[in-house]
């Protein structure tokens, strides 16, 4: 059972009129871009006609004994939703569809988006000089230890010993 009200029923008509006419005109192993021309042909059309028949039609009237003004909009639904929202469920079936039949392409699109993003972020790591530091110490052994010290941790040393933290900011006057 199909409930519309107004001219709700031409929304539905045209998804199948469009989905039956792609269906005979596209080859077999193409019938699911018939459900996309129909899903999105019928979507412009509910939008659009929608939008004009329910809402650029309102009427401003003034009640002769309460002197109220009440605004008559034309309702023209299918299954109690207005024809202008049919338009978004429409192209939201329409892309469900293409998304589908896409998933091989947006799977190597997202792959070459994810090794450009890993690439250009190891490419705009800094670079830093490292110097080795030995240090030998006399015991009975000579043992040398060598430590690889870094541009970025002698920065934040010698910001460490220039930059002294004032704990007394915190505490309360």
């Amino acid at each position: 059972m199909i409930v519309w009200s107004g001219r709700g029923i031409f929304s539905a008509i045209l998804f199948i009129l469009t989905l039956v006419g792609s269906l005979y005109i596209l080859p077999k192993e193409h019938d699911d871009y018939g459900f996309v021309i129909a899903a999105f042909s019928a979507a412009l059309f509910s939008w659009y006609f929608g939008k004009k028949w329910n809402i650029d039609n309102a009427k401003i009237i003034k009640d002769k004994t309460t002197g109220k003004l009440f605004t008559i909009k034309n309702q023209h639904t299918l299954f109690w939703i207005p024809m202008q929202y049919w338009g978004a469920l429409f192209s939201i079936l329409g892309i469900i569809i293409l998304i589908q039949n896409a998933a091989v392409l947006y799977a190597g699109i997202a792959s070459f988006i994810l090794i450009s993003l890993v690439v250009i972020t190891y490419l705009k790591k800094p670079k830093t000089n490292t110097e080795k530091k030995e240090t030998t110490t006399s015991t009975k052994k000579n043992t040398t230890t060598t430590e690889v010290v870094s541009d970025l941790k002698k920065e934040s040393t010698v910001k460490k010993e220039f930059k002294p933290s004032d704990h007394t900011k915190f505490m309360p006057k």
